[in-house]
């Protein structure tokens, strides 16, 4: 649009004027439009507008023409010469920024260049600010046309990160940065300068992440500060107290600076006010100003108290108005109440805020809230799954209580014990000698427990004995809670998706209701997503994750959990690169908080599994290695399959793909004796996708038993591919992307290749490579062995491909060999017969045709 102005029409005069707030980056485009205009020939000018030079007439221009004689017309006659000298018609390019701050007669002077087409003109005006009549006249009059330049987009402000930082922005860092510099370019700037020189910007998993919290430079403070720099005292205390804390309600506000102020403040434009709701609530026209004015000092301790005082003195139910006024009164110079601390703790953890409830509770116990306030701080810890942090304060107290607070600190350290150490032994003992067994209340929270622990080592009888207790509907939130995850999860393994939704919405239904058991529902949801994606219920999955996203998307501190949800979901899929960047900001964003020990495994775990799909060996290998192994014992690692199925996708990636079949294989083998067979089905379908012959007959009787789609479509495949026949393949493919799983849809299409081929029937095969191409452009780039054998030549034997792919990665045949568990005579054996196929002389020849080189 700006290189079509600043070329003249019959119309219209050469130029533009750009108009923005102060920041929206105007004079950076003014510079490059300037610089741009016009043959390269040009005579080019850049003429800046001053408040100091705005009283002296052609101030403007004092460098152009500075030997003025006493007629004006004859001085604005002169600058003009002075501008356009000897140059032709076109070759005059002019550059005005803020023409808003210009005199009179500069303004005539501009004016004058405009309307008699002596040069291209590009003006910037501050938006809201009173140009000159002459400088009004430009635009109005239609000689040129104005732009107003918007403030940079969330998205143009991620990629604009991006590109400076040279790698991924976390999507809500980009979010804080969105809030914080309401996209003014150069608040952005200097803000991203400043928080990546102190670390406080920094590279967590691949992906960058700000921790929201900035501290501004010295420059950006001054800019900031020439905002408020004429406001009277009484409006810069209304913006203290709304540095303080915001929104504030009027009345509110009333009551702890000057009423009359705050119509001042809003009439500069320094706070908002929306009446909306009643009483109406202020804001701060910009966050940033909130920095400027915000501090530890003596004033700014007594403003937060006198808030948090009035905030007491009101009637409310609302538990965000107790968590505010706890945490005004943290940093004011009133006493410390602990019951108040404590109180708000529980708010903050039915707000699902586990961090600020930690915090708040810590403060309780400090200032005398006894063994309550220490058992809520375990409590938030335990629920951050920071295991042994909250081990250490439950032991402690273990120690020092007894009777009724014993029993709560007995099954509080049980589920810690079996929920984030993965310690079953631990866990059973704890119940045993804690729970007193003529404790009615204290032994069903108890059998709750058991029942999850026996899910934890997967039993299937954890769904039976879960069903019974919630038929008894628990008088206790979370051991009804328990008792919901247990009975969704272990429906989810047996394959029992018929009943999911409303064993879940039970659940739902439950944090709808309970304060004590309301930050649970996202935990639940995952579970309930897990179970949906084992059964091939992708629709499901996904309005499930859509709807929790719908619900939580305004809670800060439910980031990890949205980039989780929406990892699953996209690997679920196959969108690789989509969950590949959803799963690092997860494991940035954990990493960040040091918690979500299992919640981070397994992420990580995914990420492997799709950093190897995508055919990334060195990176899936890399990120296998950082998964924590977070079980304590042998017994409770049952949700170690995912990191099972990434260890083996991540061999298969380096070319083991024998290796990766014996991994699940193993895997499938221990929840057949689990009796666990939606995950049986998952784990045979992966083996089946790496080339295993062998799994037909098992997939064709857990189809009869596991519901959902994916049972049939990967016994139908397994059975295809057993018979070799592709047309039984590529309807297998069709199958499995119906219900959405386009990775196995690929691989099916790509045996399906090898199978037509091997029966001579090359137009078939060329039509299902065509269908396996597509979908792995689908999935964003997918590389699985199944994809690699169809698209290259098949000149070698599965064995020999498995050997030489190897090799390619620099393994000597030593290594070859124990890493297949074969004698390095054997490898030797195979690298010399595929030789022979192919003529290859070298090592190398032969790697380099096994990757079509």
């Amino acid at each position: 649009m700006i290189a079509d102005a600043t070329r003249a029409t019959g119309d219209r005069a050469s130029g533009i004027v750009l108009s923005g707030s102060a920041g929206v980056g105007k004079t950076r485009v003014a510079r490059e439009a300037v610089a741009g205009c016009g043959p390269r020939t040009a005579r080019r000018h850049w003429i800046v507008g001053t408040a100091s030079a705005r009283s002296v007439p052609l101030g403007a221009f004092a460098d152009v023409a500075s030997d003025f004689g006493p007629d004006p017309l004859r001085r604005v006659r002169e600058v003009i010469d002075g501008l356009i000298g000897d140059a032709r018609d076109g070759e005059v390019v002019v550059g005005v920024d803020d023409a808003h701050l210009l005199d009179d007669l500069s303004a005539f002077t501009v004016y004058q260049l405009v309307t008699r087409r002596l040069a291209s003109v590009i003006l910037t005006i501050r938006s809201g600010e009173s140009p000159p009549d002459a400088i009004t006249a430009i635009w109005k009059d239609q000689h040129l046309e104005r732009l107003e330049l918007q403030p940079l987009s969330l998205l143009e402000i991620a990629r604009l990160v991006e590109h400076v930082l040279g790698g991924p922005l976390h999507s809500f860092s980009a979010q804080q940065l969105s809030q914080y510099t309401q996209g003014n370019a150069l608040y952005l700037r200097h803000l991203l300068d400043n928080e990546v020189n102190a670390g406080r910007m920094m590279q967590r998993s691949g992906v960058w992440i700000w921790d929201g919290r900035p501290a501004l430079s010295p420059t950006l403070a001054e800019l900031l500060e020439s905002r408020i720099a004429q406001a009277p005292t009484s409006v810069r205390d209304v913006l203290d107290a709304l540095a303080v804390t915001e929104p504030l309600d009027a009345d509110i506000l009333a009551k702890v600076v000057d009423p009359d102020a705050l119509a001042e403040a809003e009439s500069r434009g320094l706070v908002r006010v929306d009446s909306n709701g009643h009483p109406a609530a202020v804001w701060l026209a910009h966050p940033l100003l909130g920095e400027i004015r915000s501090g530890d000092s003596l004033r700014s301790r007594r403003l937060r108290g006198s808030i948090a005082t009035e905030l007491a003195r009101r009637p409310t139910t609302d538990p965000r108005d107790l968590v505010r006024r706890a945490v005004l009164t943290v940093e004011s110079d009133l006493t410390l109440d602990p019951g108040l601390l404590l109180a708000a703790a529980g708010c903050a953890l039915q707000l699902g805020d586990l961090n600020l409830a930690e915090t708040l509770a810590q403060q309780s116990a400090s200032a005398g809230g006894g063994p309550e306030a220490r058992i809520t701080q375990a409590m938030a810890i335990t629920w951050q799954e920071r295991g042994a942090d909250a081990e250490a304060i439950l032991v402690e107290l273990a120690r020092d209580t007894h009777g009724p607070t014993r029993t709560q600190i007995g099954i509080l350290r049980a589920l810690n014990f079996a929920a984030c150490l993965a310690d079953a032994a631990s866990a059973e003992r704890e119940l045993d000698e804690a729970i007193p067994a003529d404790d009615d209340a204290a032994q069903a929270i108890a059998n709750a427990l058991r029942a999850f622990i026996d899910l934890t080592r997967g039993r299937s009888r954890a769904v039976d004995r879960a069903s019974i207790i919630l038929a008894g509907t628990p008088a206790n939130d979370i051991a009804h809670m328990l008792s919901i995850w247990t009975l969704v999860s272990g429906l989810g393994d047996l394959g029992r998706v018929d009943e999911l939704e409303s064993a879940a919405n039970a659940g739902y239904r439950l944090a709808e209701t309970s304060a004590e058991a309301s930050h649970l529902r996202l935990p639940l949801a995952a579970v309930h997503s897990i179970a949906y994606r084992l059964a091939g219920a992708m629709e499901s999955s996904d309005a499930l994750i859509a709807r929790v996203r719908r619900e939580t998307i305004d809670v800060p501190f439910q980031q990890a959990w949205h980039s989780f949800f929406a990892g699953l979901s996209a690997m679920s899929r196959g969108e690789l690169a989509a969950a590949e960047r959803s799963l690092r900001e997860t494991i940035a964003r954990l990493e960040s908080g040091g918690g979500g020990r299992m919640t981070k495994a397994f992420a990580r775990s995914w990420l492997a599994a799709v950093t190897a799909v995508a055919g990334r060996a060195a990176v899936a290998r890399r990120e296998f290695a950082a998964i924590e192994c977070w079980a304590q014992d042998a017994e409770t690692g049952v949700w170690d399959i995912e990191r099972s199925i990434a260890e083996a996708w991540t061999c298969a990636a380096e070319g083991a793909t024998s290796q990766a079949i014996s991994i699940v294989r193993d895997s499938a083998t221990r929840e057949s004796e689990r009796g666990r067979p939606a995950w049986e089905v998952l784990l045979l379908q992966t083996a089946t996708q790496f080339g295993d012959h062998s799994t037909a007959d098992r997939l064709a009787e857990l189809a009869l038993d596991v519901q959902g789609p994916r049972a049939p479509a990967a016994a139908a495949h397994a059975a295809a591919l057993a018979a070799g026949s592709g047309d039984a393949l590529v309807d297998a493919s069709s199958q499995y992307e119906a219900f959405g799983d386009r990775i196995a849809a690929a691989d099916a299409a790509a045996h399906a290749v090898v199978a037509y081929q091997d029966a001579g029937l090359r137009g078939a095969a060329m039509s299902a490579f065509a269908a396996a191409q597509r979908l792995a452009v689908e999935c964003q780039g997918a590389q699985t062995p199944a994809l690699r054998s169809a698209m290259t030549p098949q000149s070698f034997t599965a064995r020999q491909r498995e050997v030489i792919s190897l090799a390619a990665q620099g393994l000597s045949n030593k290594d070859i060999a124990d890493r297949l568990t074969m004698s390095i005579r054997s490898i030797e054996g195979h690298i010399f017969r595929a030789s022979q196929r192919v003529g290859a002389n070298s090592r190398e020849q032969l790697i380099s045709i096994l990757q079509g080189r």
